[in-house]
């Protein structure tokens, strides 16, 4: 920048001929720019291009940091010392003498010296020691760029030689096979050195492994170039001899799983036996079929193509269904249809009704509305006929708006009539004033509301094979419905015996009228003149028994769990997840990032909000498939076990994510050692 500016300015001021002088207090840049550009890496060496074509060396000096102006601001100082400072308004006082008295100009290159001797000899020492520049490659988790790095590597120590060595020929152009499998050599046995350096010692004093160890089975040998191979038994089969005698690879070496899912995704993604057979045919993995599991199952794209939802324990019933009380106290809704309706004459164009499904949570009685529009004054005008025929509700359920979002093209106009904001408040205000509370279950979430689901499932079973493709009246229409909800409110809700001296089974009927709605009179019956206030007291007897009945039969059946029998550790916020769509496919289903949960009173959480790239959802786990991660410690010591559940974390990114291996070293400090040690013994000669 100070270069381009000083040209700038001359420029711009007709100041070609007058000479110029640039000052910094950084021994490393003078070095560099009295240095070949050519020398350095990419970076530096165009930015000294640049500086050598706008600028001459002889022009750039050093100044001390302590008579550096500059410096007073980059590291800071008060503004009532600034103004009193002599250094920044009129600069080091040795500018204001002649050039004579100015500091000598600085040709000191021994750190650019030190620092192209550190590559040379770093990369002449790969060829004496191969372990020692294998872990520096920067591979980003990627064996083939590994490979052909250390390929390139072993080229350059090679071409090295043959300056000193006239009987070599160098090297150029792309990569040979034989380069690439020298490469692979050097790597493989960089990895059996770290693993199985006691078992190498002993093949090569007694040309066996010693007693007890973990590849004794295998029958271990060392080839010419000093690899460890399988002996196996398989030398008079006709395979190649890499598929006979392939190369051993150490099980809880992190270049082992690269090498698995390099072979994993050149096989198309394929599964852990073929993934495992193609890995054969050139090594042998320890525990291979476990590091097969575990790459497939932590792999982005697979995980995606068939994602693994969320689950958890089934949660205990809340209090609304496991306590006593009179029908249709707390209650859930639902809404089912479209049903073709001719309100006059059947000739004319039928029109769409609907619905409104009410069931009771403790005796699961129900309540069918016809609605002849879903507006929210329709839905409304549905509640106030159902509270005057079943009484008020104290708490009453529902979906929540997004619930029908793509499920079905018919249920569209649900989402804009009743579920939207506006509504709700509207049917909320209508209804508080009667000491109604309305709940809604979280988005996309149906079994949430199970009860009325099964509900809306019977009223639909009754109905279509009740009217086939018949086209009704709203008079025939509704005489159907209500006959349904006789029918469905006659179910047993127990378990119906065998023995015809038990007692009828227990039906939401007899909490309604007393006996099931379709069973008929007995015209034979006596009717027995009894005291009104003995009759009172027969009702109230009739009514605490089928209450008992409800304690002792149906009560008891739901305390099992069917299915979600197994409690699994809670998502955490920060996960990244698959979102289920229904109407989309699977690889196209959206991304996103947990950023709250909701957990229930037993403390497991079964909801979540996720942010997407777009927006925010509600969602409950069963919905959700956690992007599979790889933690530093599987990777140095990966399970041997099957792990069905596989560790919850992710990044935030839609694009195909890979486990990332974490190796740090640090060659950058030992050169800066080196540096320094260089500057102190130059110190002390000087």
């Amino acid at each position: 920048m100070a270069a381009e500016l000083v040209n700038r300015i001359k420029i711009d001021l007709h100041l070609e001929s007058c000479p110029t002088f640039l000052w910094t207090d950084s021994e490393i840049v003078l070095a560099w720019i009295n240095s070949p550009s050519s020398s350095f890496h990419t970076f530096v060496a165009n930015r000294i291009s640049i500086i050598q074509d706008l600028t001459l060396t002889q022009q750039w000096r050093h100044v001390r940091s302590k008579d550096n102006p500059a410096d007073l601001i980059s590291r800071g100082i008060p503004a009532n010392k600034l103004a009193s400072c002599n250094l920044w308004f009129y600069g080091p006082l040795f500018l204001h003498g002649s050039e004579s008295s100015w500091p000598p100009l600085y040709t000191n290159t021994l750190e650019c010296d030190l620092e192209r001797r550190a590559v040379n000899n770093y990369a002449l020492s790969a060829i004496e020691q191969p372990a020692n520049f294998i872990d520096f490659i920067d591979h980003q988790n990627d064996f083939r760029r590994l490979h052909r790095v250390a390929a390139h590597i072993l080229r350059y120590c090679h071409n090295l030689r043959a300056k000193k060595k006239k009987e070599l020929i160098r090297k150029s152009g792309p990569l040979r096979p034989t380069e690439l499998y020298i490469a692979l050599i050097r790597i493989v046995k960089h990895m059996q050195r770290e693993e199985f350096e006691e078992d190498i010692r002993h093949l090569k004093r007694f040309s066996e492994t010693a007693r007890g160890s973990p590849i004794t089975s295998l029958t271990p040998f060392l080839d010419e170039e000093g690899a460890l191979r399988v002996g196996g038994r398989l030398e008079a089969a006709s395979l190649s001899y890499e598929a006979k005698h392939p190369l051993l690879l150490p099980y809880s070496h992190p270049f082992t799983k690269m090498i698995m899912v390099m072979y994993h995704k050149e096989n198309l993604h394929c599964g852990p036996q073929a993934l495992l057979a193609s890995m054969k045919q050139k090594f042998w993995p320890i525990k291979g079929k476990s590091i097969a599991r575990s790459v497939v199952q932590q792999c982005i794209r697979c995980t995606r193509a068939k994602p693994k939802l969320l689950t958890q324990i089934m949660g205990n019933l809340p209090s609304h269904r496991v306590q006593p009380t009179r029908p249709f106290l707390n209650a859930g809704v639902n809404f089912c249809g479209p049903i073709k309706t001719h309100f006059k004459v059947r000739g004319k164009h039928p029109q769409k009704t609907y619905i409104a499904v009410f069931c009771c949570f403790s005796t699961k009685a129900v309540h069918l509305e016809l609605v002849t529009d879903l507006s929210t004054n329709g839905f409304i005008a549905a509640m106030k006929r159902f509270i005057g025929r079943r009484g008020s509700c104290q708490h009453l359920y529902c979906h929540n708006a997004t619930n029908f979002v793509g499920a079905n093209n018919q249920l569209q106009e649900m989402i804009e009539h009743i579920h939207t904001q506006a509504s709700k408040e509207k049917i909320q205000n209508t209804f508080s004033t009667r000491g109604i509370e309305f709940h809604f279950i979280p988005p996309r979430a149906p079994h949430f509301g199970g009860l009325w689901e099964a509900a809306v499932k019977s009223a639909k079973h009754l109905l279509y094979r009740c009217l086939g493709g018949t086209s009704l009246t709203y008079e025939e229409l509704e005489t159907t419905i209500i006959e349904i909800e006789a029918v469905m409110n006659s179910r047993p809700i127990t378990a119906m015996s065998d023995n015809p001296n038990d007692l009828m089974a227990l039906t939401p009927g007899h909490f309604i009228i007393g006996e099931p709605l379709t069973n008929p009179i007995d015209p034979v019956a006596n009717t027995l003149e009894v005291n009104p206030s003995k009759q009172i007291k027969v009702i109230s007897n009739i009514k605490k028994e089928f209450w008992k009945r409800w304690h002792v039969e149906y009560l008891n059946e739901l305390q099992q769990r069917h299915k979600w029998q197994r409690k699994h550790e809670n998502l955490r916020p920060g996960t990244l997840v698959i979102i289920k769509e229904d109407n989309c496919p699977v690889m196209k289903w959206p991304l996103g990032r947990v950023i709250q949960t909701f957990p229930g009173v037993d403390g497991v959480v079964r909801v979540a909000e996720i942010q997407t790239a777009t927006r925010i959802l509600r969602r409950p786990i069963h919905r959700l498939a956690p992007l599979p991660v790889q933690t530093e410690d599987d990777i140095t010591s990966p399970s041997s076990e099957d792990s069905e559940q596989q560790s919850s974390s992710f990044m935030a990114t839609s694009s195909e994510i890979m486990p990332k291996i974490t190796l740090q070293y640090h060659l950058r400090e030992k050169e800066l050692k080196s540096l320094k040690m260089a500057r102190s013994t130059k110190k002390k000669e000087i």
